[in-house]
């Protein structure tokens, strides 16, 4: 391959950012219609799978596609995301019933896949001298992606319905599908001597769905046989796969990966906030639109609430070109560091005060430009460090963790946010009090400092210099 030109790899940053926007826009319109579907269908136990069962899928899925991608060529894997996507989008766009809308959300959950995906074609497309600078660019592009899609989805809820929000999606999903299409050169593919590892995923989907249903029956208490032994039953299976993987010759998730400190800390940093920080937007947006009698809440309509939300979009443009600067100049660790300790101070001022529109602003401005900071350069970790043939693979390992914590984190928050609820004088749905929001703020500062502390403790340039994996081959594990 002829080495990309600026105009070439600009090009293909343009398809990619597209992509991922796509991605980026069903992750965040879900948060933004929460407090729309609760209202509809008045289950919101029923209705936190709308967000649930996306990150179940993208859990599963994503290791899969990342492989096939490494496997068979990225972009043609990245093209049958996009496609299922579509698909999915336009299923719960035509849906008039929750389990449609839980089932389009979950064929949606395989662009969980998009961001390893583009990572790999980056790779693969870029010298390595533009590459992390490149890397923090597309970390802006989540970051103004996520702020726009905020807004574009209240706007879409208050102007037309929740319905409107999806067949967006859908459009979206095509677009990206014909830019990468056009403007993205075909992959080659890599010669595999073993069989693909199908195993692998089919038994860490249903583990990782068990230990979700039993969080879901916990509510009820962690004692009642239901959940308890689901529980037992998720954690065993587990075990079961992570060995299956370990002992694998050619496994589907190379669990063998995390033999690298870097790669290790970089999935738990990768955990830590997909666990809390970056599904924080739905406690942010259900308190904004929570009416301020309940005693905790700013009674904002969708769209208002959506605009607390674009600061997003601006720090977008700032931190993902910081965060590359700050990668490439002072290292990776150096980045992650300034992003973790920004993430965790996002959290104190609604901590403080929870009827406070500035307290909020301020939340999301140090929350936006620290995520980005830190999602880039620990993105730039797992990249620099995995095998040239196997970094969407390696990338996908880091989403698997990122989503199936998300899925945990989803539910927690929820479990939290009911375990204290104030009812309107003349009946309703509960809202959650000042106590319960108190104890999510509480929740997202222990993940944004286990984020910290896993970055603090990543290799400094003179402990990685003679690291064993810098003396593998491409191709090996």
């Amino acid at each position: 391959m002829n080495p990309p030109t600026p105009r070439s790899t600009w090009v293909i940053m343009l398809a990619l950012a597209i992509a991922e926007i796509t991605s980026t826009f069903e992750v965040s319109m879900a948060f933004v219609a929460l407090p729309t579907l609760n209202r509809v269908f008045a289950d919101p136990a029923a209705v936190s799978w709308v967000l649930s069962s996306f990150f179940i899928v993208a859990a599963g899925s994503v290791a899969l596609f990342a492989r096939l991608g490494d496997l068979y060529g990225r972009r043609r894997m990245l093209m049958t995301v996009l496609s299922i996507a579509a698909c999915g989008s336009l299923i719960s766009a035509l849906s008039t019933t929750l389990p449609g809308v839980i089932l389009g959300r979950s064929l949606q959950g395989v662009t969980g896949a998009v961001l390893p995906l583009c990572l790999g074609l980056m790779r693969e497309n870029m010298t390595p001298k533009t590459l992390t600078f490149n890397i923090g660019i597309m970390g802006g592009v989540m970051a103004v992606s996520s702020g726009l899609a905020f807004l574009v989805a209240g706007a879409i809820i208050d102007l037309y319905d929740w319905h409107g929000m999806f067949f967006f999606s859908a459009l979206l999903a095509v677009v990206g599908m014909v830019a990468v299409w056009s403007l993205v050169p075909a992959s080659p593919p890599v010669v595999s001597d073993g069989s693909l590892d199908i195993l692998g995923g089919a038994l860490f989907v249903p583990a990782v769905t068990g230990l979700m249903l039993s969080l879901t029956l916990a509510k009820s208490g962690w004692l009642q046989p239901q959940s308890a032994g689901l529980l037992m039953a998720s954690l065993v299976l587990l075990f079961v796969w992570a060995r299956h993987e370990y002992r694998h010759p050619d496994p589907l998730i190379n669990v063998r990966l995390f033999a690298d400190r870097r790669i290790l800390l970089a999935n738990l940093v990768f955990a830590a906030i997909g666990l809390g920080p970056m599904i924080g937007g739905a406690v942010i947006l259900s308190l904004a639109q929570q009416p301020a009698w309940s005693g905790a809440g700013l009674g904002l309509t969708a769209t208002a609430a959506s605009l607390l939300k674009q600061p997003t979009t601006l720090m977008g443009f700032v931190a993902g070109p910081v965060a590359g600067l700050l990668a490439a100049r002072y290292g990776i660790r150096v980045a992650m560091l300034v992003g973790g300790a920004l993430v965790l101070a996002a959290w104190v001022p609604p901590l403080l005060n929870l009827n406070s529109l500035s307290a909020l602003l301020l939340t999301v401005v140090v929350f936006s430009f620290g995520i980005t900071v830190l999602f880039s350069a620990t993105s730039n970790q797992v990249v620099i460090a995995s095998p040239a043939n196997r970094t969407s693979e390696a990338m996908g390992l880091a989403q698997v963790c990122r989503s199936t914590c998300a899925a945990l984190g989803s539910q927690i928050l929820a479990t939290l946010l009911a375990s204290s609820t104030v009812t309107p004088e003349g009946g309703g749905t509960p809202l959650p009090s000042a106590e319960a929001y108190r104890l999510a703020f509480l929740f997202l500062i222990l993940c944004s400092a286990t984020a910290l502390l896993a970055a603090w403790l990543a290799p400094t340039p003179r402990e990685r210099r003679n690291h064993p994996f810098t003396t593998l081959k491409s191709g090996q594990h």
